[in-house]
């Protein structure tokens, strides 16, 4: 199934970039008529939907590994360079205002696209097969939740100061131009958006693939070589490679992600163990957290913890210059980092001991320089295409919060982490705490931090170093390009 990121991802990149929204312009809009002919179709449209998610412009870089993890301080700054202007909250800088845009624009567009699905499926159903009708409007209905989600994550304010009757963002149901359908609508109307939309993909859902077969064998298609045919496979090629799709678990985690955020921690529990507990036909679980063997094996974003990933094709070109040779940005010093992973603490954490993480290297004129090998693995140019999205131990994270923090030492085993800190966890303030910490290690370079920060408005960060953050710096400003039609 993969292959289709391939035939689509020449199409999609040729697409001009628009910096005004009515010039927006979805793939498939002017000949819709023939793409929406067959099912074939709606497939080529809803893959190209993902890929545009896995550029470098959203989830490929900007959305994970750049915007948020300097916004929370993960990268040590370049003075005069949008590294600086971010991790110092300016969004005044021609390069802020420009990747701000940009990340806008790559959202809506998406969304848009999914909507040209969305408008034309219904009267399109008798040419579905194989429950593709479902799935394909299921996941469309739960992107376009989750990508508006994300939107107000980043540009609206922190969950404790929202005012439900003020504007926060669009929320785009159509394929228009008009610009009186592109203002933005209430906190409440959003939300309920939101939340409307996920309700209906989670129903759509109900005979996701993910529910009858394991990832295992999702992730092994019959037709590659090797894979055991004894075991039911997928009758659909579409059915395959469910966790770089937004599957029936995705629609659950965001859900656990949205009621957090509204603080409704008993809705976050019941959505995030509905993952965390999730099984298959034996009775093994559908997700695991990741161990030494992944580790070991410079997997250190854990497949098997993907709810929910975009499959970047162009990750070597775009991450191999970022974090295998480039040693102006996108580092961090080593003492920050050991106190970070509480290094003397967590002697034996998976995925800090041995060099997993970061790899000081020796670099002329410059000195000694810490390389970030998430994404590249050890020693290696080849960069994972497979960027997570949604992981399980998020889900463990949110059941902490929400009640469950029994649940954690799961997580801390799994993790290699000083068992000391399990009686900790006694208090709020002490599981917040302990929370920083997990959120900070666990996603460093995927972009989770940011959120954790704004979603609890902390108002001064201690690491690496005392900072002041203010209301302001939370809300990321509208671009001008959205406001003239506001």
């Amino acid at each position: 199934m993969k292959k289709i990121y391939f035939i689509l991802i020449t199409l999609l990149l040729s697409l001009s970039s628009c910096n005004k929204w009515l010039d927006i312009q979805p793939e498939l809009e002017m000949r819709k008529n023939v793409i929406f002919k067959n099912e074939n179709g709606f497939k080529d449209v809803l893959m190209g939907s993902y890929i545009r998610m896995g550029t470098p412009s959203l989830y490929g870089l900007n959305t994970t590994m750049a915007l948020p993890e300097l916004m929370a301080q993960h990268w040590t700054p370049v003075s005069a360079t949008i590294s600086a202007y971010l991790s110092n909250f300016d969004f005044t800088q021609t390069e802020s205002k420009n990747m701000l845009e940009t990340i806008w624009l790559q959202y809506y567009q998406t969304i848009l696209n999914l909507n040209s699905i969305l408008e034309d499926i219904d009267n399109k159903q008798g040419i579905f097969s194989n429950g593709n009708y479902e799935l394909i409007k299921g996941e469309a209905l739960g992107l376009r939740a989750f990508l508006h989600f994300e939107l107000l994550r980043y540009f609206g304010s922190t969950p404790s100061k929202i005012v439900a009757s003020d504007k926060a963002i669009p929320y785009v149901k159509s394929v228009t131009k008009d610009p009186n359908k592109l203002v933005s609508l209430t906190y409440t109307e959003v939300l309920e958006n939101i939340l409307s939309d996920l309700n209906a993909a989670e129903k759509l859902l109900e005979a996701d693939p993910i529910l009858t077969y394991s990832n295992a064998v999702l992730n092994s298609p019959a037709t590659m070589a090797g894979v055991d045919l004894t075991k039911p496979h997928p009758a659909d090629d579409f059915h395959y490679f469910r966790q770089s799709r937004f599957n029936y678990y995705a629609v659950k985690a965001t859900k656990a992600r949205y009621y957090l955020w509204l603080g409704d921690k008993p809705a976050a529990l019941e959505n995030a163990l509905a993952v965390i507990t999730a099984a298959n036909s034996d009775a093994t679980k559908k997700f695991t957290l990741g161990d030494e063997a992944a580790a070991n094996n410079s997997q250190l974003t854990f497949p098997n913890e993907h709810i929910f990933a975009v499959y970047n094709t162009l990750s070597t070109e775009t991450l191999t210059p970022v974090f295998f040779n480039n040693y102006t940005a996108y580092t961090q010093t080593a003492t920050y980092l050991n106190t970070a992973f509480e290094s003397t603490l967590h002697t034996a954490d998976i995925r800090y001991k041995g060099n997993r993480l970061w790899e000081t290297r020796v670099v002329p004129l410059v000195g000694n320089f810490n390389f970030f090998k998430k994404f590249n693995g050890t020693d290696s140019q080849t960069a994972i295409k497979d960027i997570p999205v949604i992981r399980l131990s998020e889900m463990y994270f949110i059941a902490t919060e929400a009640g469950r923090a029994d649940l954690f030492r799961d997580y801390r085993i799994a993790r290699v982490l000083d068992a000391s800190i399990d009686a900790s966890l006694t208090t709020d303030a002490a599981i917040k705490d302990r929370l920083e910490k997990e959120y900070r290690k666990e996603f460093y370079g995927e972009g989770q931090m940011f959120f954790f920060y704004k979603r609890l408005a902390y108002t001064k960060f201690t690491w690496p170093v005392a900072k002041n953050v203010s209301e302001a710096a939370y809300k990321l400003p509208i671009p001008q390009s959205q406001l003239v039609f506001e």
